[in-house]
């Protein structure tokens, strides 16, 4: 059970310690109170504010065995406050109480603190929640609440001149979050989930934003055929997820049913304990790495470690596919070999590669290299489809990380003692022209866009070792990108400013990309193609050289409503050989793979966008004689600067 997921909203009390002894016992993990005494007058004189008295009256607040128990109250600021109240006097005695409130919130440390957005224009209650954080030394973590939706486009008629379009809560949140500027990260939402749920479009709108807690009134409960309270199956969808993004619920409202408020929490856990129960692959293999920013990984720069080559390695979906397209290939040079043969004697069985001898050659083995080999799985997965086609192989296995050479090695002086397999320790862009040339290049160099691990610059680099009708696997790839809304991710990047030094390559972490198991965001439109690369190349790059993998792309989008614009989200298609394929695209990602997470590039400046606005977005690849990057900007609906320009941001080791 989560063990902090489900809590109970109490009417006031004044005494905190046996209310949260009360909740405890009916299994809630925390309790939701108000911070103050209601008022019945909302127009209060100065007297009057300084006569409220909190609804908590004693600040000691520690359970029987002196334990601090303030982490676990929600505080409510008392719902009459409105800091931008048409009435001059509502707004001022708003100011002054909010103000009262919080301070007495952040003298108990509590940790959270709630309070209610009634309207679109919301500036007094940003400045004074603004100058809390930053004056405020123990950090208070503030949900802002609002309906999921609205029944009426005008709530009480709505504020005179206001767009329909901008009268839905998100609107008021997002102008709140705009308002509130870096602040804003302090800022957690608690959604009123109400009996009527809103189109699909707006509940994926708000799994952009970071839900913090779902409020349920026991209303919204039905009654099952055995007298239990349920949710209809809609509203369970919703609440599983939700519940992918770690957000808890607070029950609140009357109960009627005999066995009192207890059933409401078991219920809801249950239901949490049910959406964990049926994780695919993709997200067991992902767990705790949701919405965090990875910087990419630079393996022709940097030597991976065993632990990386064991989380890869476990993508079984990776390597069967693999399996099957060196299987298909084998075929394929069976029926059309087209090839030198060559006779075992010029190539006796060595630990490190032979080279090229003179003489005749008679042989029919199929020559293999396997590009970047790791600790070896794709070995294994040739020789097993040279066992299921027929077709005799000869493997020459290239790496250059010397770790992992260590475990070729030892690999090579057992399992595949009795093999034709032939270590050739090096950078794959420069491999001898003595060796012989290869039927088949297998090769898994693919990253998170496709190319940003430089596979077109190293395979390039290798083609003069490959027969002119030889096979590559992958044979293509092409990269995908598509505007994403996720403000979790901006406010992560914005954080990064603080911890940059010369000691990471991240120097501008709004322009720089990362990769990012997607979970807290939305695509504002469906993926389109960027950049694509066929391998062998048909220009035939002279040996040792990258050619020319420099590209430039312009990509149009059309908003499918009204969003906040963070930045783009990357992904790629593999075409391995004939129809056997890879991708990370969202319309088909290949079942239960799990080694490759979206790329993202952040923009710098969040841009708001309008149902139906075309987004314009320039992409660049960019390639010099010692790096490769990316630049990226907008033209339209605003005008943005260059991200990364002359990758001064990040780069690409060459």
């Amino acid at each position: 059970m989560h063990s902090s997921l489900v809590g109970l909203r109490i009417s006031q009390t004044e005494d905190l310690k046996t209310a949260y002894t009360d909740v405890v016992s009916m299994g809630y993990a925390f309790v939701g109170s108000d911070l103050f005494q209601h008022s019945d007058t909302p127009k209060l004189t100065d007297e009057k504010i300084e006569a409220i008295l909190p609804a908590i009256r004693s600040d000691q607040i520690h359970s029987d065995a002196g334990d601090s128990i303030a982490g676990n109250f929600v505080g409510y600021v008392s719902s009459w406050i409105d800091c931008d109240a048409p009435d001059a006097a509502l707004r001022t005695a708003s100011e002054k109480c909010l103000l009262k409130e919080l301070n007495w919130a952040a003298h108990l440390a509590l940790r959270v603190v709630c309070i209610s957005l009634r309207r679109l224009t919301n500036p007094n209650l940003a400045r004074i929640l603004t100058s809390f954080t930053i004056t405020e030394y123990a950090p208070v973590r503030i949900w802002i609440s609002v309906p999921m939706s609205l029944l009426e486009d005008f709530p009480d008629g709505g504020e005179e001149g206001e767009d329909p379009r901008e009268s839905s809560p998100w609107h008021w949140w997002t102008q709140l979050v705009i308002l509130a500027g870096d602040t804003s990260e302090s800022f957690g939402l608690l959604l009123e989930l109400g009996a009527d749920l809103p189109s699909e479009s707006v509940i994926r709108r708000w799994l952009s934003e970071p839900v913090s807690c779902l409020s349920l009134s026991t209303d919204i409960f039905l009654l099952n055929s055995k007298g239990y309270p349920v949710l209809s199956g809609p509203h369970q969808s919703v609440l599983r997820r939700f519940f992918k993004l770690n957000s808890q619920i607070i029950v609140h409202g009357e109960c009627k049913h005999e066995r009192g408020l207890t059933v409401f929490q078991q219920y809801i856990n249950w239901l949490w304990k049910t959406a964990n129960e049926n994780k695919t692959p993709y997200e067991k293999h992902s767990r705790g790495l949701e919405d965090q920013l990875q910087e990419p990984l630079q393996p022709l720069q940097d030597n991976l470690s065993s632990t990386t080559y064991g989380v890869f390695e476990m993508d079984s979906y990776k390597y069967t596919a693999y399996e099957e397209a060196i299987y298909m290939a084998l075929l394929d040079r069976r029926k059309n070999p087209g090839s030198v043969f060559f006779t075992s004697e010029d190539f006796p069985p060595l630990t490190d590669a032979p080279m090229r001898t003179n003489g005749a050659y008679t042989t029919d083995k199929q020559v293999i290299f396997i590009l970047g080999a790791g600790r070896g799985p794709f070995v294994a997965a040739s020789l097993q489809a040279s066992e299921r086609s027929g077709c005799p192989v000869r493997i020459y296995v290239v790496e250059k990380n010397p770790n992992a050479l260590l475990t070729l090695r030892h690999r090579l002086e057992t399992e595949w003692k009795d093999r034709d397999v032939h270590l050739v320790p090096g950078d794959m862009r420069w491999l001898s022209t003595d060796l012989e040339k290869a039927d088949i290049f297998v090769s898994e160099l693919l990253g998170s866009f496709g190319d940003n691990e430089l596979s077109p610059e190293c395979l390039d680099g290798a083609q003069h070792l490959l027969k002119d009708n030889g096979i590559s696997i992958p044979s293509s790839y092409t990269s995908y990108i598509a505007p994403l809304q996720s403000l979790r991710i901006h406010q992560e990047a914005a954080c990064h400013r603080d911890i940059c030094s010369a000691n990471t390559r991240v120097q501008k972490p709004l322009e720089t990309p990362y990769v990012v198991r997607l979970q807290n965001f939305q695509l504002l439109d469906d993926p389109k193609a960027a950049f694509t690369f066929t391998h062998p190349r048909k220009d035939s790059p002279i040996s040792g050289l990258t050619g020319d993998n420099s590209r430039f792309t312009t990509l149009t989008f059309t908003a499918s409503q009204d969003a906040m614009l963070h930045g783009f989200a990357g992904y790629f298609d593999a075409v391995l050989f004939g129809k056997i394929d890879l991708s990370t695209h969202p319309h088909h990602h290949s079942p239960n793979m799990f080694s490759w997470f979206p790329l993202v590039f952040p923009l710098e400046t969040s841009v708001p966008v309008r149902t139906g606005e075309q987004i314009v977005l320039h992409l660049w690849r960019c390639v010099s004689t010692r790096h490769v990057w990316y630049e990226w900007a907008l033209t339209a609906p605003v005008t943005t600067k260059v991200h990364n320009a002359a990758g001064s941001a990040y780069k690409i080791g060459l």
